[in-house]
């Protein structure tokens, strides 16, 4: 007998690697400007304001876009290195790159394996026009916060209320797979069973643990 009747995935950086547009992205800002080093050092330093203004916008406890979380995260670094570029348009490029983000090695085998066994879905923290539609050839469901107005790491826990209730099943029978806190605390508030895709090999540094840990999605042929 099966341990899991679903298996839910998170979209960037566990099934797809954003970083693999990063040249794409900054080239289209920065234009002549442009250099390895400061497209990975802009690139850091939006990830870090983008984490900063999410914490801000989400006391407000209103829903709020993740387009308009880019651009004053955009804004931030524009403004520390006096980048004379339009934030909207920033933001434009950002998601059409996000929509060619390439998928990890690993990412296309363990679809074509899982999608045998098990009812599969992606929950995503994301608005609808930065997603790949690579999941639309598979017929994945997807769950995207654009859609509820809510985000995996909500109080409400609308994201995974909503799975849980659109495949009827009880969620110790569902495994929620990601890289982030948000993956994590999110599904574990539900009752979801939860694993840590450690990618990168970092520290987990918060109370509640994920159940496993796995370092590629090919180390999880011995969970599932």
């Amino acid at each position: 007998m099966k341990t899991f009747e679903v298996v839910s995935l998170d979209m960037f950086q566990t099934l797809v690697n954003v970083d693999s547009r990063r040249e794409q992205v900054w080239t289209s800002i920065l234009s002549e400007k442009y250099t390895q080093e400061s497209a990975e050092q802009y690139a850091q330093l939006l990830l870090q304001y983008f984490m900063e203004h999410w914490k801000q916008l989400k006391e407000t406890k209103r829903f709020h876009f993740t387009r308009e979380v880019y651009e004053r995260s955009f804004e931030s670094v524009f403004q520390r290195f006096n980048i004379e570029f339009d934030v909207e348009e920033a933001c434009n490029i950002l998601f059409q790159e996000h929509t060619k983000a390439e998928l990890y090695e690993d990412t296309v085998r363990f679809l074509d394996r899982i999608l045998k066994q098990y009812k599969v879905c992606i929950v995503s923290d994301a608005d609808e026009a930065m997603i790949p539609q690579f999941y639309t050839k598979y017929g994945i469901r997807n769950f995207i916060s654009e859609h509820y107005q809510s985000y995996k790491n909500d109080e409400d826990n609308l994201m995974f209320k909503e799975l849980l209730h659109f495949y009827k099943v009880h969620p110790s029978k569902v495994i929620h797979i990601g890289d982030s806190e948000s993956d994590i605390i999110g599904a574990h508030r539900e009752g979801i069973r939860t694993c840590w895709l450690n990618r990168d090999k970092r520290t987990w540094e918060h109370e509640i643990k994920p159940d496993f840990v796995i370092e590629s999605l090919n180390d999880l042929k011995q969970i599932l």
